[in-house]
């Protein structure tokens, strides 16, 4: 995008590019472009920031709904946010998923702050429908998954759901509407839209095909990736199921809009063995507000003070986090860092040569350290057949068992294995660009 200078019409190597919207790579050429610095860090560092804002956005709402608390109550949802291992995974990887939350958290409790704390239920359709709208145009219409989770089978219960079938669910959909269209009706004069949505039904369908375990497998992986993601907060979580509060009011509303949140995404999910526990993330809010309440309502667990423990689990995290990264780094670096060394072998492949063609294939992680990371290369171009490259210059193609003879005869072909798929590296015989 910004060597095009085309915010528009996503594209990679000429080609238009729709398997993902476009918001998270808007977000991510801005920050690259206002820091004037393509490194692993700024763009990890938009999931930090993301998650940050999360976690600040959770301690407006949880405040909106307290009666009294002391500081350290005041900020429970958002520490706990921050320290449910899943959280901090995300926050450090330079991904959609901490960006998608952040705009899902957003529509969520936006409206749920506005329909039940200060009962402006118009806008709060219209506000979460906006903000749906960038949620969807960050990871498609799953983004609408969560809204319908937790607000159908809240309003249900609070005997209120004939809200769906009014005007101001109209204003939902019209916000929602109103931010894909300022995208989609542009779009459409230039390519098409109907690409835009073949494209994304093509990944649903390729997710849906493409799982990796069966049904029992997934429920094992599951429960397991629950307890190991969430802790320690999910330890926590029967005491708060057990107590809920029991005064009707703002903090008892937002306990069951938690709860239908994240047990409803949790089970959703559940029944689908392609989904991954990632997916959960954005209902990983009602998660922080749900184990929240526990240390709100008790004073000790176990003869300790609520704080006491609070401050020892949060540390406790922190503590593991740093052996993690202590041990695991260096293990990943010497026998995991799979793109990285493939990168310097390219690299001694080039022997100092610019330009790097690309026959039928695009390793995305190659090319961030060949390109942008390690600035190898100055040039990649993308060829649709192999047949197309030009004498002199060297080329990466997936590996086949035949090429074509001008190939053949003109280059020599090195096998080049990234992570778990095979290449070629094509090098001119007389090794001179």
């Amino acid at each position: 995008m910004l060597e095009k200078g085309d915010f528009l019409l996503p594209s990679l190597f000429e080609n238009p590019y729709f398997q993902k919207p476009p918001l998270f790579n808007w977000v991510l050429a801005m920050a690259f472009y206002l820091t004037n610095n393509y490194s692993e860090a700024v763009a990890r560092s938009v999931s930090s920031l993301a998650v940050i804002l999360t976690a600040l956005f959770l301690v407006l709402i949880w405040k909106s709904t307290l009666e009294r608390a002391n500081f350290l109550q005041l900020f429970l949802p958002g520490l706990i946010y921050l320290t449910t291992p899943e959280v901090i995974d995300k926050a450090l990887r330079a991904e959609i998923d901490a960006t998608y939350s952040l705009l899902v958290n957003f529509s969520l409790f936006s409206w749920f702050y506005l329909h039940e704390i200060k009962q402006k239920k118009v806008l709060s359709y219209l506000m979460a429908g906006l903000f749906s709208g960038l949620a969807v145009l960050t990871k498609t219409f799953q983004a609408l998954v969560f809204f319908y989770l937790a607000v159908g089978p809240y309003l249900f219960w609070k005997k209120r759901l004939g809200e769906f079938f009014r005007s101001s669910h109209l204003l939902f959909l019209a916000g929602l509407s109103l931010v894909l269209l300022a995208w989609l009706i542009p779009l459409h004069f230039k390519v098409g839209a109907e690409k835009v949505f073949s494209a994304w039904l093509s990944e649903y369908l390729s997710a849906a095909e493409g799982k990796e375990m069966n049904l029992s497998q997934h429920l094992f992986a599951y429960t397991l990736g629950a307890l190991f993601s969430l802790s320690p907060w999910v330890l926590f979580l029967p005491f708060s199921l057990k107590n809920p509060p029991q005064k009707e009011g703002p903090s008892l509303n937002l306990f069951q809009f938690s709860l239908f949140l994240f047990f409803g995404a949790y089970f959703f999910h559940l029944l689908f063995p392609g989904a991954r526990f990632r997916y959960l993330l954005p209902s990983l809010s009602g998660f922080a507000f749900l184990s929240s309440f526990v240390f709100l309502k008790r004073e000790s667990f176990l003869g300790l003070r609520s704080g006491t423990l609070l401050a020892s689990l949060i540390s406790l995290v922190f503590l593991a986090k740093q052996a993690f990264v202590y041990i695991y780094y260096p293990y990943h670096q010497k026998n995991l860092n799979y793109f990285r060394k493939s990168a310097q072998k390219v690299e001694e492949l080039l022997s100092g040569a610019k330009t790097l063609y690309l026959c039928e294939a695009i390793p995305h992680h190659l090319i961030y350290y060949l390109r942008y990371r390690n600035r190898v290369v100055e040039e990649i171009i993308y060829l649709k057949n192999c047949e197309d490259l030009p004498k002199g210059y060297f080329a990466l193609a997936p590996r086949k068992s035949s090429l074509p003879q001008n190939v053949i005869q003109n280059f020599e072909i090195i096998p080049l294995i990234v992570r778990s798929k095979e290449y070629i590296f094509l090098r001119p015989k007389d090794a001179s660009p």
